[in-house]
């Protein structure tokens, strides 16, 4: 069945006729007037609600696969479907995802059945969107992320294109057809045809784990004990902080972890390039004016210098015993973890953070990442990052 009640049938043979249901459509683009498929790279179809906050259904039985949220897909909810007929070849059996996007409320949990026809949630006009619809596709199992989008802003960029403009050229056509499928053809070739019933066994369900995707909504393990006195079951981010004890990654001081305190530049580095395995650069050089060789800081900054995760201040300075900044922290972290090009900001990220910001990219990727809680919707680059935060964003990035 569809995701929502249309008031006129999907038809690929007559889609100008249908311009008040489908604004955009499968492999289309957001050119005025053209609603032809394969003319762009748009990969889902953009549905209009019958009514505001109207109700969203899932178009076949599955397992909630990830309930999240960010900056570009709003709320969203990705449906993983085992067992459903192929889409070339309804003799075989495959798996499929099916993504709803920029919802304003999402009705189930991660890891919850749901049957086809069960409501799962209500359309919206959160995240990147311009008026109340529903972005939905069906990526199929080969794809790398859900939802599955076939261009980076980063590969926009360099084509030197926006992100319409991308979408309206088809940049990345080939890859959205391998990696997508047609979603109401396909669930009205399901309709005609029929098809086994769809049995998910509990082995099936003990076997989902998120896939990699721009906001993912981290499954917490159980608590152990860290051995901090000063670290509870209520201490904020308790969970990333046992972890990085119990990988030796972090001792603390006098059994105290100080969760709530700031952290030096130095000690920055050695905790993330601790959690990176990061190999240290060992040459007897002097990258910094302040920071004397046979310092214990001395290979961590030498090291950030030379792998260009630093650059230090004007004067020749790292400045290891300072606290550092969200900003600033975050920039070495990701840095340190994630080695390609991050994608180009194009829209307000956080309310404290313009698109012209050195820092933009860092927040756009610590805020889809969920690196920490940006519940506020604040990214507060110039405030001091405390110690939890910090083994947050490494616990995160370590299991991304």
């Amino acid at each position: 069945m569809y995701p929502l009640r249309t008031k006129s049938k999907y038809d690929p043979d007559n889609l100008a006729a249908t311009t008040d249901t489908y604004t955009t459509v499968y492999l289309g683009n957001y050119i005025a007037g053209d609603y032809s498929e394969w003319h762009g790279s748009h990969p889902g179809v953009d549905i209009v609600p019958v009514a505001p906050n109207d109700t969203v259904f899932a178009c076949l039985d599955g397992v909630v696969q990830i309930v999240g949220n960010n900056a570009t897909n709003g709320n969203y909810i990705i449906l993983r479907h085992d067992n459903v007929p192929d889409p070339n070849d309804f003799g075989l059996k495959t798996t499929l995802y099916s993504c709803h996007l920029h919802l304003s409320v999402c009705s189930v949990a991660m890891g919850q059945l749901v049957q086809e026809g069960d409501i799962i949630g209500q359309t919206g006009s959160t995240g990147n969107s311009i008026g109340e619809h529903l972005h939905f596709q069906i990526d199929r199992s080969e794809a790398l992320f859900h939802p599955y989008w076939p261009f980076t802003f980063a590969q926009a960029n360099t084509a030197g294109l926006g992100f319409f403009d991308a979408v309206n050229k088809g940049l990345g056509i080939d890859e959205a057809r391998k990696y997508t499928v047609n979603p109401l053809v396909y669930l009205d070739q399901v309709a005609e045809r029929g098809s086994d019933p769809i049995v998910i066994s509990s082995t099936i369900i003990a076997s989902i784990a998120p896939t990699i995707d721009v906001i993912p909504t981290p499954v917490q393990p159980t608590v152990s004990s860290s051995g901090f006195s000063d670290v509870s079951a209520d201490t904020p981010y308790v969970t990333a902080i046992n972890f990085l004890k119990d990988k030796n990654i972090v001792a603390g001081n006098n059994g105290k972890f100080l969760p709530d305190a700031t952290i030096t530049r130095g000690e920055l580095l050695k905790m993330v390039f601790g959690a990176a395995g990061t190999v240290l650069v060992s040459d007897g050089q002097n990258y910094f004016s302040d920071i004397d060789t046979a310092s214990w800081q001395a290979p961590y900054a030498n090291t950030a210098k030379a792998n260009k995760i630093i650059g230090g201040y004007s004067d020749g300075t790292f400045r290891p015993n300072n606290p550092i900044t969200r900003a600033e922290a975050f920039k070495i972290i990701i840095n340190t973890f994630y080695t390609e090009s991050l994608d180009m900001v194009s829209f307000p990220v956080f309310d404290d953070v313009a698109v012209d910001t050195w820092y933009a990219p860092y927040a756009l990727f610590a805020k889809t990442e969920s690196l920490i809680d940006f519940s506020l919707n604040s990214f507060k680059p110039d405030t001091f990052i405390t110690r939890a935060e910090v083994a947050n964003a490494i616990y995160m990035l370590m299991n991304r």
